[in-house]
C-alpha cells in the first residue's frame, strides 16, 4: 500500500523468492508523486484610488503556494494590483500542479474607494448686519456633503451668523478610514456696521460760540463722517452767527466695507438775541 502523503516517490521492487533450483523473480513499479499546490483561502481588501500598488497574493488566507496565476489579468501582468489602473472586482488565484493533481483556486474581492472631496479654500467678506450664510456654499470646487466644521459655530452646523460668530478661518473636514481625512477652509472677515449714532437737536442763540454738531448726536457715533449741507467751517462745527438753522445730516461710510452707509440728523434752532 503506497500513501502519497507519506511514502516517497521512486522505484519499488516486488520480489518472489524462488524455490531451488528456480531463482527469485522481481518486477518494479516506478512512482512519481506530483506535489499538490494550495491556492490558499478566500480573502478581501479595500483600497483607495490613491494607494500604492499591492500584491493580491498577500491578501489570500491560509498558506497559498506561489507560482499560480490570476484572472482576470491585471495590468501588471502579475498579481500586483494598481488601484489607479485596475478595476475593483473578484480576482481568482489558481494553482495548476499538473500530473494527476487537480487545480486549486481561491479568490480575493477588491473594493476601491474614491477619496472624499472637501472642496477648495476660499474667503468671504461680510457685514455684521448681514444675514446668516452657509459656509459650505462658499467652499470652492465641488465638495462632498457630510463633513464637520471647526471651530464649532453657534448654529452647531456650517451656518455662520455674523452677529454671533467671530471672524476667522473655519475648516471643513471629511473623514475616510481608507483614504484618510481631507479638509478645506473658508476665511471669514466681518466688517463692523457703520454707526452714525441717533438723531439729536441743538438750540443756540445767535451770539453763542460755535459748537461741534457731532456732540449733539446721541448714542456712540463713529468719527470720520461727513455733514450735509456743508457748514461754513468745512467741518461739523456750526457757527450760529454764520450758518443757518435747519436739519444737518451726519453720514458714516466706509468704501472698503461691505456695510451700508449710516446717517443721523441734528436739527439746529437759532434764536435771535433779545433787543
Amino acid at each position: 500500500i503506497f500513501d502519497p502523503n507519506i511514502d516517497p516517490d521512486g522505484v519499488y521492487t516486488y520480489t518472489i523468492t524462488g524455490t531451488s533450483p528456480c531463482p527469485d523473480a522481481t518486477a518494479t513499479v516506478t512512482i512519481n508523486v506530483t506535489p499538490f499546490m494550495e491556492a490558499g483561502e478566500n480573502g478581501a481588501i479595500t483600497l483607495c484610488t490613491t494607494d500604492a500598488p499591492v500584491d493580491l497574493f498577500n491578501s489570500l488566507g491560509g498558506t497559498p503556494d506561489s507560482g499560480g496565476t490570476w484572472s482576470p489579468a491585471l495590468a501588471s501582468g502579475t498579481g500586483v494590483f494598481n488601484p489607479n489602473i485596475d478595476s475593483a472586482g473578484t480576482y481568482t488565484y489558481t494553482t495548476s500542479p499538473g500530473g494527476t493533481c487537480d487545480d486549486d483556486s481561491a479568490i480575493v474581492i477588491v473594493t476601491i474607494e474614491t477619496p472624499p472631496n472637501a472642496g477648495n479654500d476660499s474667503t468671504v467678506n461680510l457685514c455684521s448686519l448681514d444675514n446668516t450664510i452657509d459656509l459650505f456654499n462658499n467652499l470652492g470646487g465641488t465638495p462632498d456633503v457630510g463633513g464637520t466644521w471647526s471651530p464649532a459655530l453657534a448654529s452647531g452646523t456650517g451656518v455662520f451668523d455674523p452677529n454671533i460668530d467671530p471672524e476667522g478661518t473655519y475648516t471643513y473636514t471629511l473623514t475616510s478610514v481608507v483614504c484618510g481625512d481631507v479638509s478645506a477652509s473658508v476665511t471669514v472677515t466681518v466688517n463692523d456696521a457703520n454707526n452714525a449714532g441717533s438723531n439729536g437737536v441743538a438750540e443756540l442763540c445767535e451770539n453763542d460760540p460755535p459748537i461741534d454738531l457731532f456732540n449733539s448726536l446721541n448714542d456712540t457715533p463713529d468719527t470720520g463722517g461727513t455733514w450735509s449741507p456743508a457748514l461754513a467751517s468745512g467741518t461739523g462745527v456750526f457757527d450760529p452767527s454764520i450758518d443757518s438753522a435747519g436739519t444737518y445730516t451726519y453720514t458714516v461710510s466706509n468704501s472698503t466695507s461691505l456695510c451700508p452707509d449710516d446717517s443721523a440728523t441734528v436739527i439746529v434752532s437759532v434764536l435771535l438775541e433779545p433787543n
